[in-house]
């Protein structure tokens, strides 16, 4: 199953990003990844939330009739309840999650797991003013997103800086288990850290007169505005901070309600004022929510390539409908995420504009105040305005938006790409590294970024087999006349967002998932299939099949083989089972049994990369085998004397014990030709073809001169 032909990388040139990389296989700053992760691993509470405040806010009188009559009210009472405990602490969550997130990522985890949290909850705790009178819970829910990040990562920083000051004492209990000495050593960087955090927040209180970091923020936010008056350019300003401050976390419609409060809230004061309020943003500027993301969720829709992104705009549509966005913001996620930040300022910026204008010239009636927030698109512009020009204004204020965001979700397409080719390179080099050393590879419990993309195209290999995804190409074989005689059958995954994943991963994945004998039989019955299509169409059917030890010595899987044959599903004929040297390591004499039963049902059996191991001569000895596929490193080093009297000692054992030849990666024509020289007939490589899905297989070898059904190779001997 595993392929000798490799695809070329596709080059790209990366964008310049907002956030710096680092040197770690070029993965974004490490603290911006953990800021990053968190707020993903928030994503289950945000769905909750999201559809807990969905489900209560419907804008439907028949179903908010339903709510309060229904068992005495106590779905209402039950979704506020689910709506608080998700939205109103969201960010005591953020905290812990961006802190273990960073911890996590640090060379040493267990230095700071799992006391950095705790650590920075206390410190967030500081910084929103908890106890102080003027202390408003609103900080434990969105409100305080930002200063939640900022306490995670500053603490989680100044205690990986106190963890490696050598100058602090360090404690140590004399036979007690790690975790209560970690625990035990954290305390100094802790108490450090919490006093730093301390000191500086009653600091700020004792400057400013506010009640900690989160209300001088607030107040810093609101400052920005001054004595503005309302008009075009405030409310352009206004429209602009609210969604910078969504793009770092912060629910900015309630952060800056005071400033929209004190500046649009007395329309008398400018000309301009009538067309300004409430419903001005939230109906045609806010689609979607902040950042006009209902235009973004679109745009995914309609020009994303990612599976993945378009399954979380299709399950965050429900709620988007009525302006619902944490799912967007947090899930994709929008917040931080640098290649987001133009169109989620640009977009409300540009649907300001043209509602103003729109306004001001009389095309749409200016919009009035009684319209829930929670409305849908197209109906709240009836509903704003009292007409349909304020339904098509919205609808045109949204393929405003799509527009703007088009050019950068193929941008984050293409970044999503390099970061999955990375992440691919990584899994695969972990992959050889172990194998190399003769370790298990155990990809689905690595620990960090390779664990996880293991585990989640595990789950994919799964869905790949159940619905028919993954593919099997051919790379044909020729004799020394020129005439093709055969194929190597080949698998191949076309992953969505990976692209096709090296068949050796797949293997891998798929053993270590409980699913290779699923996949060797889907692969076995395949290539059964194909050699019979080309049986049909007078083409070479000799098709090489690998199989993987474990599957091999299964006597379920020969009892399956029988069955296929029976049913006249297969025709052991066509098939050759090719197996590696190392796998013929493995062999037991129950195994050699094994072979025997293979051989009998009439299926032949295949050697690759064989060089001369001593297992594969005991075998060749006892006539087991009846080809064998020169080990690569050979054929590739040719020129060299010694590798080439290698070749020809193979040779002239299989003239002596009767098996064929057959060289892979031959590439060039003077590679064939020396290889003919000193007696191999069989080639396959690069200078015939790479392998192909079966129907350009199937046409390629057609196309070729002299392709005959049973051609065999010049010395005598067929596949």
């Amino acid at each position: 199953m595993t392929s000798h032909d490799s695809e070329p990388d596709a080059g790209s040139t990366r964008p310049f990003p907002l956030f710096p990389a680092s040197r770690d296989g070029g993965r974004g700053h490490v603290v911006v990844r953990a800021i990053k992760t968190g707020l993903v691993m928030m994503l289950p509470i945000v769905l909750l939330g999201s559809f807990s405040l969905m489900l209560r806010s419907l804008p439907l009188p028949v179903w908010q009739h339903f709510l309060e009559a229904f068992a005495g009210g106590l779905l209402p009472r039950l979704l506020l309840a689910l709506q608080y405990a998700t939205f109103g602490l969201l960010s005591v969550y953020l905290t812990l999650l961006v802190s273990f997130s960073y911890a996590q990522s640090d060379k040493h985890p267990e230095a700071l797991l799992p006391q950095a949290p705790i650590t920075s909850l206390v410190c967030f705790f500081l910084l929103i003013g908890f106890g102080d009178e003027r202390f408003s819970l609103d900080s434990l829910g969105i409100n305080g997103m930002f200063t939640a990040i900022f306490a995670a990562v500053v603490s989680s920083l100044c205690m990986r800086f106190f963890q490696r000051r050598k100058r602090l004492p360090v404690f140590y209990s004399e036979g007690s288990d790690i975790a209560f000495n970690n625990a035990v050593r954290a305390v100094l960087p802790s108490f450090l850290t919490i006093g730093l955090f301390a000191l500086g927040n009653e600091g700020l209180v004792l400057a400013f007169d506010v009640s900690g970091f989160q209300d001088l923020f607030i107040r810093l936010a609101e400052a920005c505005f001054g004595h503005l008056r309302p008009s075009l350019f405030s409310a352009l300003l206004y429209a602009f901070m609210t969604n910078l401050l969504w793009f770092f976390g912060v629910h900015g419609t309630n952060v800056l309600e005071g400033a929209f409060q004190s500046i649009f809230a007395h329309p008398g004061l400018a000309p301009d004022a009538a067309v300004f309020n409430k419903s001005f943003f939230d109906v045609f500027v806010a689609l979607g929510g902040s950042g006009s993301t209902l235009a973004l969720l679109l745009a995914v829709l309609a020009f994303s390539r990612h599976r993945g992104s378009r399954r979380l705009m299709a399950v965050a549509l429900g709620p988007m409908l009525f302006n619902i966005n944490e799912l967007v913001i947090f899930g994709l996620p929008v917040a931080f995420n640098g290649y987001l930040l133009i169109p989620f300022l640009a977009a409300p910026l540009l649907c300001t504009l043209t509602t103003y204008f729109a306004m001001s010239v009389g095309l749409v009636p200016p919009a009035g105040d009684a319209v829930a927030w929670t409305t849908p698109v197209l109906l709240g512009g009836y509903a704003a305005t009292g007409s349909v020009a304020g339904s098509l204004l919205q609808a045109f204020n949204l393929l405003v938006g799509v527009a703007v965001y088009r050019p950068f979700v193929r941008l984050l397409d293409r970044e999503k790409d390099r970061q999955a080719a990375r992440g691919m390179r990584a899994l695969v080099k972990l992959l050889a590294e172990r194998q190399e050393r003769g370790l298990p590879p155990d990809l689905m419990r690595a620990e960090g970024p390779p664990g996880v993309l293991a585990r989640m195209l595990a789950a994919d290999l799964g869905h790949a087999l159940n619905r028919g995804e993954l593919e099997l190409h051919h790379q044909a074989q020729f004799d020394s006349a020129g005439s093709c005689v055969g194929s190597e059958a080949l698998l191949r995954w076309p992953h969505p967002v990976f692209g096709f994943v090296a068949p050796p991963l797949v293997v891998q994945l798929a053993e270590e998932s409980k699913r290779l004998g699923e996949l060797e039989r889907w692969v076995f019955t395949e290539a059964g299939r194909h050699a019979a299509a080309l049986r049909e169409r007078g083409l070479p059917s000799k098709t090489c099949v690998n199989l993987t030890p474990s599957t091999l010595y299964d006597a379920a899987f020969l009892d399956h083989l029988r069955s296929k044959i029976a049913e006249g599903a297969l025709r052991p004929e066509d098939l050759l089972i090719e197996i590696t040297e190392q796998t013929s390591l493995l062999f037991t004499g129950e195994s050699s049994a094994l072979l025997k039963s293979y051989r009998a049902l009439g299926f032949r059996l295949v050697i690759d990369d064989f060089s001369m191991g001593h297992t594969s001569l005991k075998y060749l000895q006892d006539n087991e085998f009846d080809m064998v596929k020169l080990d690569g490193a050979l054929v590739r080093d040719l020129t060299n004397p010694r590798s080439r009297e290698i070749i020809v000692s193979i040779v002239s054992l299989a003239e002596a014990l009767r098996f064929a030849v057959l060289a892979e990666y031959v590439e060039t024509e003077d590679v064939r030709r020396r290889l003919e020289n000193i007696g191999v007939t069989l080639y396959q490589g690069y200078l015939y073809s790479p392998a192909l899905p079966f129907e350009r297989f199937a046409t390629f070898v057609e196309a070729r001169a002299g392709a005959r059904p049973e051609d065999g190779p010049a010395s005598g001997r067929r596949l």
